[in-house]
């Protein structure tokens, strides 16, 4: 059930600051406006990326650094082509490295905001310890 609510978060995280950076590339006039249909979109490839991550997390990888490269390498398959498969934007090169810059950029505050979260757990579960000793 943990892990469970680590992928509802990592999803949630990832809409979040995805659709955050779409925004910030749509002000610079990189990307149109962002629209209702485009919010749910994003919401599917969010929810695609997630289901295709737990698939990652089932092989048996035991080095650290691999298993985050598959994890990123399946966030940057599902943005082009689940993106492709909607028309979210046009298939040329210019539009694929923004929305790449935009999947790495959202993978990175994903792995450090959970990384934060898992830190603070820790230590709250350290103190409870210490407390009992």
């Amino acid at each position: 059930m943990i892990n469970f609510m680590r992928y509802i978060a990592a999803s949630c995280i990832s809409f979040t600051f995805s659709t955050i950076f779409y925004l910030f590339f749509s002000f610079q006039s990189i990307f149109p406006p962002l629209t209702e249909k485009m919010v749910v979109n994003m919401l599917v490839i969010s929810i695609a990326i997630i289901v295709l991550i737990y698939m990652v997390h089932l092989l048996p990888i035991d080095n650290q650094f691999l298993l985050r490269m598959f994890e990123l390498a399946s966030v940057i398959f599902v943005l082009i082509f689940v993106g492709g498969f909607f028309t979210m934007y046009p298939f040329t090169p210019y539009y694929i490295f923004f929305v790449v810059v935009i999947g790495i950029l959202t993978y990175i505050v994903v792995i450090i905001v959970i990384f934060i979260g898992e830190q603070a757990s820790a230590r709250r579960i350290n103190k409870v310890i210490q407390k009992r000793k």
